[in-house]
């Protein structure tokens, strides 16, 4: 039941922005400075006092800090009385953990005069669990202040433009529009310094592009508003106008949908902003991927629902290519290419549900010999199904951009209305019609191709503004047809045509960046990280050295690093109460602590885990030691007696080895660009944390089997030889004897690379080459 209050709590608590992670930094670096100092308990005759007094300035150093804190949030509370009451809880939950620690880290003296600790490690752990909760809690309650402040100017925003549209004179237009002008640059301001902080790639994205929306068409709001109040009469005029309107209200209703989600405190209730914010989120490529990922699995486990699993996930893909075979600008041979590759792709899959379905029924020797060409080849066809229609789209990209010339069909429309040739001007229209239904059409493509959420919410974009623009077009064109002789309808179309120029620039500038990340020069693309050289693989030549991790980067996972160290330590100490010391799964458990506890060091920039190399090698090993303990423990709960708690340790194991092959496919994916590799870091970190809370949680409940059905390992570390490990080439990564390992282990005081006969040297590793 903890552990899912747990869980809870930590969704709950999710930090979408920078400015918390980064407010959080100081106070993670002083409370892994407490707790690595309660790892090893410490005695009057061992402690020293000058390290206790340290310890003790820490924990004040912390508690006036926290108290400074509390004070300011408290004081943001009496100012909003919507959220006064949550963040006048969270503010004592902060303070009382505060005066936790500080009692904590207090010195106390014995009979002799000698410092002694008074608490243990568990005390601290707990304790700081509490004031990271706490304090956590507090940031994303004050950061709904910022989120109201931004809600608030756009809902003026919105009155304004409301105001605008019912206005019947120019003069009172021009009033109203300065006013408009003037709240649009206040909302541009704080929600570009939003759109700078959020964490989510996807969300900046849809951010930064509602704002360009906003941004442009404050031009067009002028021009169409001055058109339409000159010929209030004209149904032309009226309806461009009502398409900046609504253009405008949405892209308005978007960005207030983005700001409030990234209030982490709030949850989206209504199933209208739901769909809205996760509209065309899983394009063709990520359903693949999603596909791919499923059919991996099957190299590790099979469940009762695998065959449902994998045929909604097939589905979804071909269900996201019909853009494809519904296009009417594709070829016949084209469209029946793509649907021989969706029948290949069913067939295949039958085939493999066929021989997961009668494992059971041919032995495990079909299974073994049959499946895993099976998967081969099914793999084998998605990567040609993709790639099929990455050429296709870039191919059909290019001949738009070669067959059509948006300054002659402009340039003709413009023609035919100042010379009157009305017969000729609907030809030019229905021509430009075809232009902009083929951009529109290219931009859906382009869509599910794209392999990043900045490219994919970019041609979203342009899918959007094409259909909007063009329509805008041809009613100034028709607007200008009938008020030939007025000249504000003729700027408003000359204004929107310029536009359209930029937009179908603009969109050739996508396609370029999109072609270049499919053939792999992403590292290019202005919509990606533009990487350093010689920095955390950006570099594919032979001669490259991974090198450390910034500063201000090992910052940002601290966080993280730290929950994983609470785990270890938990995870320690559950082994410790093991009543046989020689037990193989509280040696594997102790093994996974360990090079879990070196990953975190990398998080502090300590340890032997030097480089973003090191960190992905060690965090394969600790995949491998994952496999082998859930190997063990499934023999352990088949001793147990207890049907329902033979069963409940079944349950739990069945996560382990999914989390470990969902961990290997992470370290495998291929990465370009500092920020990349960054985010390729922070997810092995996440993900050995929770990996690690869940090996913590498997343990405790094997640990309480085996006291209570007083079940015997009698597995010996002679007994587990069956890995054979090949030699080491490398010095560094050298192997060492059982009895002189646990000798340094216990020599030195940080307990780094405990595991280091798990390790061997990066250069070892297959299929790495690509990091």
């Amino acid at each position: 039941m903890a552990s899912v209050n747990r869980s809870s709590s930590q969704k709950s608590l999710e930090i979408k922005t920078k400015s918390i992670e980064a407010t959080l930094v100081p106070l993670v670096t002083q409370i892994s400075t407490l707790v690595n100092f309660k790892e090893r308990p410490r005695t009057s005759l061992t402690a020293n006092e000058k390290t206790l007094q340290a310890i003790n300035r820490v924990g004040e150093a912390v508690h006036l800090a926290v108290e400074r804190f509390v004070s300011v949030g408290e004081s943001i509370a009496n100012e909003n009385p919507e959220i006064k009451s949550d963040l006048i809880d969270a503010c004592r939950e902060a303070r009382s953990a505060g005066e936790s620690i500080k009692r904590i880290t207090c010195v106390e003296y014995d009979t002799f005069g000698k410092p002694i600790c008074v608490t243990d490690r568990q005390s601290m752990i707990h304790a700081a669990r509490s004031l990271l909760s706490a304090v956590t809690r507090v940031l994303l309650l004050a950061d709904m202040v910022v989120v109201k402040q931004i809600i608030a100017i756009k809902k003026k925003v919105m009155s304004t433009l409301n105001r605008l549209e019912t206005v019947t004179s120019f003069s009172e237009f021009i009033k109203l529009f300065a006013i408009y002008g003037s709240q649009m640059v206040e909302l541009a301001h704080l929600t570009g310094d939003r759109q700078n902080d959020l964490k989510d790639e996807r969300r900046r994205s849809q951010l930064s592009a509602s704002r360009t929306i906003l941004e442009k068409s404050t031009m067009l709001i002028l021009t169409s508003s001055k058109a339409y109040l000159r010929h209030i009469e004209c149904h032309h005029s009226r309806q461009c106008r009502d398409l900046v309107y609504d253009q405008i209200r949405r892209a308005l209703e978007m960005a207030g949908l983005i700001v409030y989600d990234s209030g982490s405190t709030t949850q989206t209730n209504n199933p209208t902003q739901t769909l809205m914010l996760t509209k065309d989120e899983i394009n063709f490529v990520k359903s693949l991927r999603q596909f791919e990922y499923a059919v991996e699995m099957l190299n590790v486990s099979v469940t009762s629902s695998t065959k449902e699993q994998l045929q909604q996930l097939c589905s979804k893909t071909i269900d996201n290519s019909q853009d494809f075979t519904d296009s009417i600008y594709i070829s016949i041979e084209q469209r029946e290419k793509l649907l021989e590759f969706h029948k290949n792709l069913q067939e295949q899959l039958g085939e493999i549900i066929k021989i997961t379905t009668n494992t059971n029924d041919t032995g495990f020797s079909l299974k073994n010999d049959v499946l895993p060409l099976s998967i081969q080849t099914i793999q084998q066809l998605a990567r040609d199904f993709r790639k099929h229609l990455e050429q296709m789209t870039i191919y059909r990209a290019s001949e738009f951009f070669r067959t059509h010339d948006e300054n002659v069909l402009l340039n003709e429309i413009k023609t035919y209305l100042l010379t009157g040739r009305l017969d000729l001007l609907q030809e030019a229209i229905d021509n430009f019609r075809e232009q902009a239904d083929i951009a529109i059409e290219l931009s859906k493509l382009l869509k599910h191709i794209s392999a990043c959420d900045q490219l994919q919410v970019s041609s979203e974009y342009h899918d959007l503004v094409f259909q909007n623009l063009s329509n805008m077009i041809i009613a100034s064109a028709q607007s200008v047809a009938a008020h030939s002789t007025s000249r504000v309808p003729k700027e408003n179309l000359d204004v929107l045509c310029r536009f359209w120029e930029q937009q179908i620039n603009d969109f050739s500038i996508l396609v370029k960046e999109i072609e270049d990340v499919i053939e792999g020069r992403g590292e290019k693309n202005v919509y990606l990280s533009l990487p350093r050289p010689g920095k955390h693989g950006t570099t594919s030549k032979a001669g490259f050295k991974p090198t450390k991790l910034d500063s201000d980067e090992q910052a940002k996972i601290a966080k993280a690093g730290l929950e994983m160290k609470l785990v270890t330590s938990e995870m320690d100490a559950e082994a410790e109460k093991w009543d046989q010391p020689q037990s193989e799964i509280a040696k594997r458990a102790k093994n996974m602590s360990s090079m879990a506890f070196s990953m975190y060091l990398f998080t502090r920039g300590e340890g032997t885990l030097r480089t973003t190399q090191d960190l992905f090698t060690q965090a394969y090993y600790f995949v491998e030691e994952g496999a082998r303990l859930s190997a063990i423990v499934h023999e352990f709960a088949n001793q147990i007696p207890n049907k329902n708690a033979r069963q409940d340790i079944l349950t739990q194991l069945e996560r382990i080895p999914l989390m470990c092959h969902q961990l290997k496919l992470k370290l495998k994916t291929p990465v370009s660009g500092k920020n990349s590799t960054f985010s390729k870091v922070d997810t092995v970190i996440c993900e050995t944390r929770d990996l690690m809370n869940a090996v913590a949680r498997l343990c405790t409940n094997v640990f309480v089997c085996q006291s209570k059905y007083n079940i015997v390992d009698y597995r010996t570390t002679s007994s587990n030889h069956n890995y054979v490990r090949p030699p080491i080439p490398s010095v560094k990564w050298s192997r060492t004897t059982t009895m002189e390992r646990d000798d340094r282990m216990e020599s030195k005081p940080e307990r780094a690379m405990r595991s280091s006969s798990l390790q061997r040297p990066s250069n070892y590793l297959p299929d790495y080459d690509c990091i």
